[in-house]
């Protein structure tokens, strides 16, 4: 009788074979996806860096040397000064309101009227 007449030493090797070649394919899968993870961690930390040193830099020129003084332009009727038909500040709130330029005086309160 001879060895392996009903097929089946064959399909052992076989499987093997197949078996060998699926472990090579995803230790290879696995190899390619971990140097790609690793590129692409270095890339996004080296961005996160360059970013920061960005802001740093940018708030140093911000913040060293001279302050900009910041430029107070008024309106041309506020820059002339005070009309010639008034002749304060307050009068100009108290026309502008409806009034007649004259302000109510406080309320006098003397010191026993204060409760504490």
């Amino acid at each position: 009788m001879r060895r392996g007449s009903n097929g089946s030493g064959g399909g052992c090797c076989l499987g093997l074979v197949a078996m060998a070649a699926a472990a090579v394919l995803s230790t290879g899968v696995i190899l390619a996806s971990y140097h790609l993870h690793r590129r692409l961690l270095a890339d996004l930390k080296r961005n996160i860096i360059e970013e920061r040193r960005r802001r740093r830099h940018k708030r140093a020129l911000t913040t060293s040397g001279k302050k900009k003084k910041k430029k107070v332009r008024f309106a041309d009727d506020v820059a002339a000064g005070p009309s010639s038909t008034s002749s304060g500040r307050g009068e100009d709130r108290s026309a502008a309101a409806g009034g007649d330029g004259l302000r109510p005086a406080p309320p006098i309160l003397h010191p026993c009227w204060i409760s504490r």
